[in-house]
């Protein structure tokens, strides 16, 4: 957990390194950590502080400041204090005038139960600020603390997408844990406000330094097009792609076979530079490298906003800027694009069953636009099919399984071409009513839906509660529900017809592609394994590729 001070002289620092250079301060008890912290770099000549006794009054200085394009904090302490700067930051909010509002409160356990000056902040100024954010005491680490931070001041400022409303208020509520104050002076407070971190091992990214680089990418808006995906790709040169599946760059030439697998070996280990583009949030191999201090990241901005769940980027970069960089090492690449071809060359060789792999293996075969569940499907896509290769449609924003039949119904719809969906069991279940035909609603749809039969969230056998005792993994996460397929494609009415794959693996994709059009459930049932058996074999299939490479 990181001390009151050490966290307000990094939110100082931090706010000064972003830009933010003017602070009124209000006094009061819970921001003692802030005020402290302020005092001593006002003495380092690093900020200009002006001190009020009236939040209500400092509201309206810092407004009076923004509108001369002087971006201000106001720093005020808990409870009633912070409903005065209400009025402030509904003229700021509609004037289209950024301040940061930045409140001190108690930590999360003394909330609700009576203690003083004690409320629920973000909700006084919840309706008048364009984005709040509530960091608590045991916030894990500076790089978190800063992450918040930075994304705060870049839409108080107006600035890429998260920006995109413009300039105006934002709320920064800080929790503090006693003691309030340390007696250690801050005596880097000038050099920590000009490099913006009280840290000495942050990130100083320079694009002129050649480093090994690949680029890590999900979906994306900014390359959302098969045209800007090739432009893109142009551009790009000969750097590893590792794509998710919902990703236009998993069509690239540069994209790797097995990502998360090569991570795991030597290649993986020789990272020094990760482009991020998109919402790569599919794999913790992926986070692992992402959050790795060793290795500089860099993000490009996106819709709505950029993806840096570790706090650990060392530059947002708008896509216009990225060539710069953009390293290029040849043999390295190559090395890359080998051991890719391995993997692809194993599972092209590897006997077929009927599982996951295999499944994975047989929609990546079909031109059919298909959509992906969120549980199972996906990662075995993710892990087992071919790159350079084809791209999925799948909902990755809160990444949740519900809706993913209703979801592709859409996509089916507004295309007027055949749509397969893709999902597991209880996927499935959750969705069920995307099937049930409304009243009077007479407009025809093709779309097939592949149901991967595994007896309940078999995803979860391959976390680390997949490791525990086999009675309880059963009853609270695999949760298999009885549900008698056929009744119901024929329950909800004959524009749903029913079909169920032969079990041989090798007519799968045969057996999905004789698909007749309308609504059709195409049921793949690969039975129940014990969770021991679908960890076992995953870890098989690992060891082998990674036995190749």
């Amino acid at each position: 957990m990181i001390s009151s001070t050490v966290a307000a002289r990094e939110a100082v620092a931090t706010l000064v390194g972003a830009g933010v250079r003017t602070f009124v301060l209000c006094p009061g008890s819970r921001s003692a950590p802030l005020a402290i912290a302020l005092a001593e770099a006002e003495r380092a000549g690093a900020v200009r502080l002006h001190v009020e006794t009236d939040e209500r009054v400092a509201g309206f200085v810092a407004l009076g400041f923004g509108t001369q394009n002087v971006p201000t904090a106001v720093v005020t302490t808990s409870g009633s204090a912070v409903a005065n700067l209400h009025p402030a930051a509904e003229e700021a909010l509609h004037a289209a005038v950024p301040i940061l509002f930045l409140t001190a409160d108690r930590p999360h356990d003394m909330r609700g139960v009576r203690a003083s000056q004690t409320t629920d902040h973000l909700a006084v100024l919840g309706g008048s600020v364009l984005h709040s954010v509530d960091i608590p005491t045991d916030t894990p680490n500076l790089r978190a603390l800063r992450n918040q931070l930075m994304r705060a001041v870049r839409v108080a400022l107006g600035v890429g997408f998260a920006g995109g409303r413009g300039a105006g208020p934002v709320h920064i509520n800080m929790a503090f844990r006693e003691p309030l104050v340390e007696r250690t002076p801050w005596e880097s407070a000038k050099a920590d406000c000009m490099t913006g971190s009280t840290e000495t091992k942050t990130h100083n990214a320079n694009p002129e330094q050649e480093k090994r680089t690949v680029v890590v990418a999900g979906p994306s808006r900014v390359l959302a097009s098969e045209e800007r995906a090739q432009e893109f790709a142009d551009s790009l040169g000969q750097i590893p792609v590792l794509a998710e599946p919902s990703s236009l760059l998993r069509a690239l030439p540069q994209a790797v076979t097995a990502h998360p697998l090569l991570l795991s070996s030597e290649l993986g280990k020789q990272i020094e530079r990760v482009v991020v583009i998109g919402h790569p949030t599919l794999t913790r191999e992926v986070a692992a490298l992402l959050a790795n201090e060793a290795v500089e990241v860099i993000v490009v901005d996106d819709q709505p906003t950029y993806t840096d769940v570790s706090g650990n980027s060392a530059r947002v970069v708008d896509l216009v800027d990225l060539p710069a960089w953009l390293s290029i090492d040849i043999p390295w690449y190559q090395e890359w694009q080998r051991a890719s071809i391995k993997a692809r060359r194993y599972l092209h060789n590897a006997q077929p069953q009927m599982d996951f792999p295999t499944v994975a293996r047989a929609i990546s075969s079909s031109d059919v636009t298909t959509m992906l569940g969120a549980s199972s499907i996906i990662r075995e896509v993710n892990l087992y099919a071919d790159c350079p290769g084809k791209v999925f449609a799948a909902n990755r924003g809160l990444a949740g399984i519900d809706g993913t039949v209703s979801t592709s119904l859409g996509i089916a719809l507004a295309s007027h071409e055949p749509v397969r969906v893709v999902v597991g069991d209880l996927t499935f279940i959750h969705d069920l009513g995307a099937l049930v035909r409304t009243c009077g609603q007479s407009e025809s749809v093709d779309l097939q839906v592949v149901v991967v039969d595994d007896a309940g969230g078999s995803l979860f056998a391959t976390l680390e509660y997949g490791a525990g005792e086999v009675t309880t993994f059963d009853r609270v996460f695999r949760a298999a529900k009885e549900l008698d397929f056929a009744a119901f494609a024929q329950a909800v009415g004959e524009h749903v017809s029913f079909r169920r794959a032969s079990g041989n693996p090798a007519s799968l994709a045969a057996e999905m592609d004789a698909f007749a059009g309308g609504i059709e459930v195409f049921v793949v049932e690969l039975g129940r394994e014990e969770m021991s058996e679908m960890r076992a074999k995953r870890l098989e299939w690992r060891e082998q590729i990674m036995d190749l490479l």
